[in-house]
């Protein structure tokens, strides 16, 4: 696989809080790079991984809507190219950056006293475990 992938996935993986930014940043990288996918994979695969890509980009209009300065506070990091030999490569990419925003908002939704954010949060996890599911091709 292309080594930006997999450095850009890494760097933000070891710099994202715990924090709405974190997993926005997260949450983000994750639908831009499944955008970047399903335009290399076949049209069959490719809508599954659109799917996905718009899963998680409702969980960042969620992230959005409970905390509107959420968006600005996070740079977003952007994928190069994908070959379609390293498809596998990058689906394992994506879930591992959208089990980490799913483990942040989980832990956030802990700690949240505010019934309108833990309801945020809650839909936020719903659209991560559905767009990680879309993309690994586990539903279990």
């Amino acid at each position: 696989m292309t080594a930006t992938w997999t450095h850009s996935a890494e760097t933000l993986l070891s710099e994202a809080d715990q924090s709405w930014s974190g997993i926005w940043a997260l949450t983000h990288a994750a639908a831009m790079g499944a955008l970047n996918m399903a335009m290399t994979v076949p049209l069959g695969v490719g809508v599954s991984i659109s799917y996905a890509a718009m899963d998680f980009r409702e969980a960042q209009d969620e992230l959005e809507w409970a905390r509107p300065d959420t968006r600005g506070a996070a740079a977003p990091v952007r994928f190069g190219a994908l070959r379609l030999e390293d498809v596998p490569e990058a689906r394992e990419v994506l879930d591992r950056l959208a089990a980490s925003a799913l483990n942040r908002a989980a832990g956030l939704a802990e700690v949240e006293t505010d019934l309108g954010a833990q309801a945020a949060l809650s839909r936020v996890m719903a659209r991560l475990i559905t767009g990680r599911a879309k993309i690994s091709g586990r539903w279990a």
